[in-house]
């Protein structure tokens, strides 16, 4: 049990100290929140870089797009027109911690998750 243990904590210490060095730029994995199938689509793709969060999306259609917080309270929400584009929006008022990412749109609804510190 104590060897179990100590890997334990080794392995958190390890990803701890690597998301302290990782570059500033960090991806979002998008999901769609209630799948229909198991084909291949078309997902939103998402990073962000120094407080600017980037997103792209080859769909069509408006699409909304919002951030809650780790209280599922929204602190951000705007619009995305899919159309292959990349889109900026700045998060810099936002603050620190866990965040949600959605966009909902006609082909469905997305999310994921990621942190600003």
């Amino acid at each position: 049990m104590k060897k179990h243990t100590a890997i334990i904590l080794a392995f958190v210490s390890l990803c701890s100290s690597l998301c302290y060095a990782a570059p500033s730029v960090k991806g979002v994995i998008l999901r769609k929140i209630i799948p229909s199938t198991r084909s291949i689509e078309a997902v939103p793709e998402a990073y962000i870089s120094n407080d600017i969060l980037t997103v792209s999306f080859d769909g069509s259609g408006m699409y909304s797009l919002y951030i809650e917080d780790n209280f599922g309270v929204s602190v951000y929400s705007s619009a995305l027109p899919a159309n292959g584009m990349e889109y900026d929006y700045d998060l810099s008022g936002i603050g620190e911690g866990l965040f949600r990412l959605v966009i909902s749109g006609p082909s469905g609804d997305y999310e994921g998750y990621f942190s600003i510190h």
